[in-house]
């Protein structure tokens, strides 16, 4: 269940879901709890899984779209990026650390352990909220995240092609080998800074964006599934609901019932609005 908490006037802590946000002075750092969350960003496609948080500075460049499996769980903070409060300037210079957090446009960490307990506390106070408490585990984790060395914007943005090609080529197959030649990149290099900006390996990536694309066309489609899984490179369907159900949480049959009932409702209920 959606849960809100007001830290600071310029600080909000939401809990297990992905908020939708229209103030373009934003600073989002989202961590994952369980399950999985997609953000499409113009045509880039991001993924927040167990246990990695996603820092994106909302801006008027690139619309960000986000889509959660149905298991998904976890804890959003939400910065206003005009911040100016003063309540702990003896403690912490808020604006300094929103500004060494904020001059990457986006990565996604794989969390070290001091950042997931910190994370792991802030969520388990959800139940029965101590502000105090919340408040100081917050400011704690934003000063460790400050000091995060993140890619390069020139590497950054090199990867962002590698992720590009992937999605535009979703349904062959490029081995890590082909795609360091292709890009000139070292394998090792390729492989850290791949995980780093998009969230997961190559292969992972590449097996989320398939599903999101197959939940994609279950939810909007009159598609059979066993198309589906064609459409997105799958053969044999049951590997598909093997691959669909570790990555959405369910499987699709189950994802595609719940979705016609969601509609059903939607429409029963438009109905008898506008009945007269």
């Amino acid at each position: 269940m959606k849960r809100e908490i007001q830290l600071f006037p310029d600080i909000r802590l939401i809990y297990d879901t992905i908020p939708d946000i229209a103030d373009k002075n934003i600073l989002e750092i989202s961590y994952c709890v369980k399950g999985v969350c997609e953000y499409k960003i113009g045509n880039e496609y991001y993924y927040l899984t167990n246990k990695s948080c996603i820092v994106l500075r909302h801006d008027t460049k690139s619309e960000c779209q986000t889509f959660c499996s149905p298991n998904y769980c976890g804890i959003s903070i939400l910065i206003d990026s005009r911040c100016n409060s003063t309540g702990f300037a003896d403690i912490l210079d808020i604006s300094d650390v929103i500004k060494s957090i904020r001059c990457t446009e986006r990565c996604v960490l794989t969390s070290e352990e001091k950042i997931q307990k910190l994370f792991s506390d802030i969520y388990s106070e959800s139940s029965a909220p101590k502000a105090s408490m919340l408040r100081i585990k917050t400011l704690e984790l934003l000063m460790l995240l400050s000091e995060h060395k993140s890619v390069s914007r020139e590497q950054q943005e090199l990867i962002v092609r590698v992720g590009a090609f992937i999605c535009r080529n979703i349904s062959d197959h490029y081995t890590i080998s082909e795609l360091s030649e292709m890009f000139n990149l070292n394998q090792t290099t390729l492989k850290e800074q791949f995980k780093q900006t998009f969230g997961c390996p190559v292969y992972s990536y590449v097996k989320k964006r398939k599903m999101f694309r197959a939940a994609e066309l279950i939810s909007t489609s009159d598609m059979r599934i066993i198309d589906i899984s064609e459409e997105v490179g799958y053969c044999n369907a049951s590997k598909f609901s093997g691959a669909f159900r570790e990555v959405m949480g369910v499987n699709p049959k189950y994802y595609q019932t719940e979705h016609k009932n969601l509609f059903a409702q939607k429409n029963h209920f438009i109905s008898e609005n506008y009945a007269y």
